[in-house]
Order: structure tokens, then sequence, then C-alpha cells
């Protein structure tokens, strides 16, 4: 195991802690569903109608049409009345020419982790962080209906005591580290462990423990370079704890020359 916890029994009170999105109370759910229509479209890549919308998107026809007739009274969508279809508007175009620039016009991420989710079977994530969590922002994740245990878009895992956590600490200095790990009131005694743990990790390229959703299954993660993205970010790996301990040298080489393929030479 290569992660940065406290160690057992030193004083140090940190549970790793999962937050779902629909956990956070803040959150506006028709501003959630908003935002997901445009990350419809932008899978899709044509006009959509609104029965195409509902189903993707597991939304009751009648929330459906007014969310869409909301977004087109804001000029955010135009509608199709001759082919009943509806499609992002100019006034978007600004807001995805900035994210273009700011990932890529050649979707390098999304083929990132569809590359290694095809070579592996297992989940992949792309995380970043937020505040002293890390929250997936993109991943590739089996269908398992039923299972509770799988991740989401949104879904956020404490920084310190989880791989992907432990991966983005180690890009970071020391002084950075020991700021966040004082937010996290974590205990004196454990500060020079967690920063020996990070440089290790930076040696060693990646960082693997048991995945925060359920104790039986591991996770895999790798920082992603700077080059080409405008936030830090953290591809994870997640499956049984057997198949990644005996396979980790493998995932590992998979997850570095998908890396070096998608985003260059120097990463």
């Amino acid at each position: 195991m290569s992660i940065i916890v406290p160690r057992p029994g030193s004083g140090s009170h940190l549970a790793v802690r999962v937050k779902r999105p629909a956990e956070r109370r803040s959150s506006s759910r028709s501003a959630t569903r908003a935002l997901d229509v445009l990350e419809l479209f932008g899978r899709a890549h044509r006009p959509l109608r609104a029965i195409e919308i509902s189903r993707a998107l597991d939304m009751h026809s009648s929330t459906t049409n007014q969310l869409l007739k909301t977004m087109v009274d804001s000029a955010h969508l135009v509608f199709d009345g001759k082919a009943k279809t509806y499609l992002p508007s100019p006034r978007l175009a600004q807001f995805g020419a900035w994210i273009v620039e700011s990932y890529g016009a050649d979707g390098r991420l999304r083929n990132l982790i569809e590359e290694v989710h095809q070579h592996t079977g297992l989940v992949v994530t792309v995380t970043t962080p937020n505040d002293l969590f890390m929250q997936i922002v993109d991943a590739e994740i089996p269908s398992v209906p039923g299972d509770d245990r799988m991740p989401e878009r949104g879904l956020q895992v404490s920084i310190f005591g989880s791989a992907i956590g432990s991966a983005y600490l180690s890009t970071l200095d020391d002084e950075a580290i020991l700021r966040l790990a004082h937010r996290a009131r974590i205990a004196e005694a454990d500060l020079r462990d967690l920063v020996d743990t990070a440089h290790r990790i930076r040696e060693e390229g990646f960082a693997i423990g048991p995945a925060a959703m359920d104790e039986k299954l591991g996770s895999l993660a790798m920082a992603l370079p700077a080059q080409g993205l405008r936030v830090p970010a953290v591809m994870g790996l997640a499956g049984p704890v057997k198949v990644l301990k005996a396979r980790q040298d493998e995932f590992a080489a998979l997850m570095r020359e998908g890396i070096t393929r998608w985003f260059g030479p120097e990463a």
C-alpha cells in the first residue's frame, strides 16, 4: 500500500469521507440538470429531441419539457420547430471555445479514459482537488445495476487517506502538503511520514491503496501532466483489491503509456 494517511493509533481521527452529489443540500437540482443537458449535447454532437434528452438523463417528460423551455427562454438553447429538436445556442460559443483552449480540441482526456477502461475493464476516473477532497469530473464506469459502490461524476473523496488524493499530494511541494495537513487537523507526529510518503509516491509514479467505496475494492492513481490542462488532475483506476495488487505494475505501465500517447513524451 502506498497512500498518504496518518498512522493507526497516532491520535489523528481521519476517516476517509465520501460525499455524493445528491447529499449536498445546497446544490440546485434544476441547475445541475441544465448542465447535464449541455453535457449530453457535447457527447451526442447533434441536435436532440426532447424524448431523447428525457431518456438519456432519466427525467420525467414534463420535467424535461419545462427545463428545455426555460433554457430556450434564456437563449442557452435554440429550438428547431420543423425538426422538433434542440441544440445549444451561439450564446455558449465563447464558453465552448474556452473549454477547448483549456482541455484540448482533440478530446484527449476522454480518449485516455476510454482507452484505459477498454484495456482493463475497470472503473477509470479523472479527479481534481476541491478543498480537502478530490472530486470526480469524468469517468468510465461499468454498468452494474443495483451496485451502490460505483462512483459517479461529482462524487468527492477525502484527499488524505485515498489513492487519488495521495497521487495529487505527491505533485505538491512539502510546504503545500503541510498546509493541507494542518487544515485537515492531522497530528504533528504524522506530518514527517506524510511528506516522506509523498516523496516515495512521486518516485514510484503512482499511489495504490484501498478504495473509499468498499474495502474489497482497491484504487491505483497517477497524476496527469500539467501541460494541456488548466487544473491539476489525477487518473484513477478502481477494481477488486486482488486484481490491482496482482497486476499493479502492468496497470501502471498501461496508464503511463496512455498518458504519454495523449499528452506527449514529457508526461
